[in-house]
């Protein structure tokens, strides 16, 4: 996978409560043939972004199955990052060692593998840490409000039940 990574141009996003999908976080609403990637584990978990079929610019984040969460009453801990625009170039699928979504009272953390952060960046919501081996190791959705969380937890509860 291959990050690119543009400190001068902000993103901004918005969480969109949409049902069946715990999380959607959308960065643009302009319609085209776009990109689709996949970070998934087994069958049993998978998250995929929708990027610019040309720019490879993130264009929308969807949470679209998840069977590995745990839900905490605490405030997520952000680490420090850059802010400005992601680009994501590489394969249609990602297999991941693991997958295991914490939520908490402000926001998600997806841990995709484990490895040490070498650097973060963040795009509108979302802020990807990067381990020593250039891929992302996890995902960090912040910013979002308690009626947010709240709509995650309900539609990853009813995905167990």
């Amino acid at each position: 996978m291959k990050y690119k990574f543009d400190s001068t141009i902000k993103m901004k996003s918005k969480f969109i409560a949409e049902e069946y999908f715990s999380a959607i976080i959308k960065f643009s609403s302009e319609e085209l043939n776009n990109h689709f990637i996949e970070f998934n584990y087994k069958d049993t978990d998978m998250f995929e972004f929708s990027v610019h079929p040309e720019t490879h610019v993130i264009k929308r984040f969807t949470l679209t199955l998840c069977n590995h969460f745990q839900i905490f009453d605490k405030d997520i801990s952000v680490p420090n990052y850059i802010d400005g625009t992601i680009m994501i170039d590489g394969p249609d699928i990602t297999e991941c060692e693991t997958f295991m979504v914490n939520i908490y009272s402000n926001g998600m953390i997806i841990k995709l593998f484990d490895q040490e952060q070498k650097i973060c960046y963040k795009s509108g919501s979302l802020i990807f840490a990067i381990g020593d081996n250039d891929e992302l190791i996890e995902l960090y959705v912040i910013n979002i409000s308690e009626t947010e969380v709240n709509h995650a937890k309900h539609e990853l509860l009813l995905g167990i039940g």
